[in-house]
């Protein structure tokens, strides 16, 4: 992997972090009154990251979780149902990390009367819980049988596949997003003096009475030099199902 194919995985494991502010204030925009059900529904969050060789890790995790009023907004609490992780192999004690890491500090979240969650309150651990994780797998990958290159990247995937999520955490208006896309494309000024460009794409789909929607995707694209690297996030919204009561 050259030096620069190096710096574009950096440069992307920090990407979410960039559109966070300006996609923050489109949700200023959002009208819809946000009503959510009583009753218990399933949230399933999906991460994809690419390796320049082509593989990918796929994390997904699907929480139980119910709104309930709280002040002039709402309470969201959410419990833990079952994660997985498809890694390749070299990954594969990195994956079981991240599989059977306990998720202290997502629930509970915190919305607004129009369903935005409130500043700092989702879709981040703990930073107890997130260094422990960071120090596993940076020895997991350390060690692991693989070139140096390849260390290389998924060491700079780190922050997002331990922490379990992007830099930026959930979109502030997962729960009410309107039916409006959101993009934003920003310049970069690397170090080594070139440029790149960042596109964060978010799209809401299905959206329910009250507001929810059954699907969001955010999909971030780097372009540098020629090179694109493209990381994906899809969190979906449905009933509980009877098996799990």
């Amino acid at each position: 992997m050259s030096g620069r194919a190096v710096l574009l995985a950096g440069v992307a494991a920090l990407v979410p972090v960039l559109g966070t502010s300006a996609l923050a204030d489109a949700a200023a925009q959002v009208q819809l009154r946000f009503a959510p059900p009583s009753a218990p529904l399933v949230l399933t969050r999906t991460l994809y990251r690419d390796l320049a060789d082509g593989k990918q890790v796929v994390v997904t995790r699907r929480y139980k979780i119910r709104f309930t009023p709280d002040g002039d907004g709402f309470r969201v609490d959410g419990t833990l149902i079952d994660a997985t992780v498809d890694a390749p192999p070299f990954l594969a004690r990195l994956a079981e990390i991240e599989r059977t890491r306990p998720d202290t500090g997502v629930f509970p979240a915190f919305l607004d009367g129009r369903g935005m969650i409130r500043s700092g309150t989702s879709g981040r651990l703990d930073p107890q819980t997130r260094q422990q994780a960071l120090a596993s797998a940076r020895k997991v990958i350390d060690e692991a049988p693989a070139p140096s290159e390849a260390r290389r990247e998924t060491g700079a995937l780190l922050g997002q596949v331990a922490n379990g999520g992007s830099g930026a955490g959930w979109p502030v208006f997962l729960f009410n997003p309107g039916p409006s896309e959101r993009i934003e494309r920003r310049q970069l000024a690397l170090p080594d003096g070139g440029q790149g460009e960042v596109e964060v794409r978010i799209r809401a789909q299905g959206l329910q009475p009250g507001g929810l929607p059954q699907r969001i995707e955010r999909v971030v694209v780097t372009r540098l030099a020629g090179t694109e690297r493209v990381s994906r996030e899809v969190w979906t919204i449905a009933p509980v199902t009877p098996d799990l009561g």
